[in-house]
């Protein structure tokens, strides 16, 4: 998710060059709903490829489906050599993207990557290839737009899943990370987090997660206590956008909710250890990192070697303290 959304600037800037054209994206079934959401967007190409060899039969159906749309241009975010193949065989005339992977010879455009690749970041990298060297544009945020018909649904959906009838402040966490635990602040410390939150302002926590991660995740609400609720594979990716928009603010690891928060211009915390929030950091309105940048860090590992102090040494009040300040700037702007 968090790739899909570092190039939502870069996808703007193309309706901005080519404000008649019909822009289509081509992504993974799991991610198509999420470019539903982008106002710039008017197709959406799903599929369910894998990489290599495998599934020749279903790649040759979507090349051939490909060059029967006709398509003028394709703009190739993914890095691999493969994604620069398909896109050639389905005989679209004008291909960008990066010159890596010994596919330049595949594109009519080939982007040199920028020196020092590893700290720049990725929302600026895929902009880049779009704008060149000489862009002087400023790079956008994200932004994703959920209907309103879509957020009055996730009301009716945390009604029925918490019991919570109101339409008041709600704070969001997102305590987990795919690539692995490297990159997870400690689930006491979210609970000790969430306890906080709620005796101090009375707002309630939803905890997001995979249906993977709802077990894990009972444990923070059993430790937090009243006020705690855990949505865990409770939402589809549209109704999870929708409930992280009626947050007041979004605290999360290195995730791709947290990205999705701060496109969806909710003010987030992003805890950050084993990843370099230079790379992949939230951009957008209200957004507060909390990163210790340990002589280890940024390590990009999946699974501490040694002691975790870059996580270790965040704490639940620190955090607090962040969160005060985002909500007491929302409250300023209500009264303005």
């Amino acid at each position: 998710m968090g790739d899909n959304i570092f190039t939502l600037p870069a996808v703007r800037r193309l309706r901005e060059l080519f404000p008649e054209a019909r822009l289509t994206i081509l992504v993974r079934s799991s991610l198509g709903s999420l470019w539903e959401m982008v106002p710039e967007v008017n197709d959406v190409i799903v599929h369910d490829l894998r990489g290599g060899w495998r599934d020749l039969k279903r790649k040759r159906v979507l090349i051939g489906m490909l060059r029967s749309r006709g398509f003028e241009l394709a703009v190739i975010f993914p890095r691999s050599f493969e994604s620069a193949l398909l896109i050639r065989l389905a005989g679209i005339p004008r291909r960008w993207g990066y010159a890596e992977e010994g596919r330049s010879l595949l594109l009519t455009r080939a982007v040199r990557s920028p020196l020092g690749y590893r700290n720049t970041h990725r929302i600026d990298y895929y902009y880049r290839l779009i704008g060149g060297e000489e862009n002087s544009h400023p790079v956008p945020f994200a932004r994703i737009v959920p209907s309103g018909d879509l957020l009055d649904r996730a009301w009716e959906l945390l009604r029925e899943e918490t019991g919570y009838g109101g339409r008041g402040s709600l704070i969001g966490f997102h305590p987990r990370a795919s690539y692995g635990p490297a990159k997870c602040w400690p689930l006491e410390k979210f609970a000790r987090l969430a306890e906080l939150l709620v005796k101090k302002t009375g707002v309630p926590v939803l905890l997001f997660g995979s249906d993977e991660e709802r077990d894990i995740l009972r444990q923070v609400v059993e430790a937090a206590g009243a006020g705690v609720f855990n949505l865990a594979g409770k939402t589809n990716l549209k109704e999870l956008a929708a409930l992280i928009k009626l947050c007041r603010v979004f605290v999360a690891n290195d995730s791709g909710p947290l990205h999705l928060a701060a496109a969806l211009g909710v003010p987030v915390v992003g805890i950050y250890g084993s990843t370099d929030p230079a790379a992949t950091g939230p951009r957008g309105r209200g957004v507060r990192i909390i990163y210790k940048g340990v002589d280890c860090s940024p390590c990009l590992k999946r699974i501490c070697p040694t002691d975790f102090k870059c996580m270790e040494e965040i704490t639940p009040e620190e955090v607090m303290g962040q969160v005060e300040e985002l909500l007491d700037q929302e409250d300023v702007k209500m009264r303005e």
